[in-house]
């Protein structure tokens, strides 16, 4: 380093003086071939440097104290040792023995989140679910919700129409009684929502179909069933059904029934059967748990599953 500098002061004298330019270019040279040296001389202290500290902690230990921050829930501590026990000593027994540790903090970081999405979920249970709902004109009420391949509606007789899951999805079902004050009465629709941690995530509204008619005629049209007419009857039996994925029944989720009475009754003799009732209720894509304190709340719970 002395030496170095002294290069450094003498140059500038030397210029001064008048030297010729092959002296000076001699000078030049040594003094980079000095700070070469030094800079090789860097290298080769850091070097040592970098092999006293992996003497000082060697493969070993350092697993050690990675099993030590995964056994604590240290997981992001965990990673950044693995990095550098990798980095250090990548043919070691003990980086091959990393790979397999990556992949239990991973799972044990998934389960981390789930727990903490379910704490969250848990607000939602405080909510009272129920099953008889007033919405204007209407009195709707809800029973044998249920679970399962198929969705049956349209009985007579002893038949019935259904229709059947696709593989990997479940239909989620129920009957849906409704006594209303108008002889014409648009009706409200439910949706389904699954629960991830504080937040509902809509996955589908359900379709409204007549539970039964008298017989086969009345449900080709060929004569009125005055039990499906309001204009004839305060009440009509329904049901609901919705085609989500088996996830969403395997995992918290709740029917929730918007206070909206938005379907209307469409009927066309030539239609099997005679009458519909199809339209669109807006839910949005996401709900929280203000949604349902807040005073003028839109939003009931029919039913919470799985939480």
């Amino acid at each position: 380093m002395k030496k170095y500098l002294l290069y450094a002061l003498v140059i500038p004298v030397i210029i001064s003086c008048g030297v010729n330019q092959a002296e000076y270019d001699k000078v030049v040279k040594e003094r980079d071939d000095v700070a070469a040296q030094l800079r090789n001389s860097e290298a080769t202290i850091k070097a040592l440097r970098d092999s006293v500290v992996m003497l000082a902690f060697p493969a070993d230990q350092r697993l050690s104290k990675v099993n030590r921050l995964v056994s604590d829930g240290n997981y992001q501590s965990a990673k950044d040792e693995i990095r550098h026990l990798v980095a250090l000593f990548p043919d070691s027994k003990e980086a091959n023995a990393t790979p397999a540790i990556v992949e239990r903090i991973d799972k044990l970081i998934a389960q981390k989140k789930a727990e903490e999405e379910r704490i969250k979920a848990l607000g939602f249970k405080a909510l009272k679910a129920i099953t008889t709902v007033v919405i204007d004109y209407n009195k709707v009420e809800f029973s044998n919700i249920s679970v399962g391949s198929t969705f049956t509606y349209d009985s007579y007789g002893d038949s019935y129409y259904y229709n059947t899951a696709d593989r990997g999805n479940k239909y989620i079902s129920a009957a849906m009684r409704i006594t209303s004050d108008s002889k014409n009465p648009k009706l409200p629709k439910p949706a389904v929502f699954s629960i991830s941690g504080d937040r509902m995530i809509k996955q589908g509204t359900f379709g409204i179909k007549l539970a039964r008619w008298d017989d086969y005629g009345s449900y080709l049209g060929n004569y009125h069933d005055n039990g499906n007419d309001f204009a004839k009857s305060s009440s009509v039996r329904f049901k609901v059904g919705v085609e989500v994925s088996e996830d969403v029944v395997k995992n918290p989720y709740a029917i929730i029934l918007k206070k909206e009475n938005a379907v209307p009754r469409s009927e066309d003799r030539l239609d099997n059967p005679p009458i519909s009732y199809i339209g669109f209720v807006d839910y949005p894509d996401s709900l929280t748990l203000d949604d349902f304190t807040k005073e003028d709340s839109q939003y009931v719970i029919i039913r919470i599953a799985n939480l």
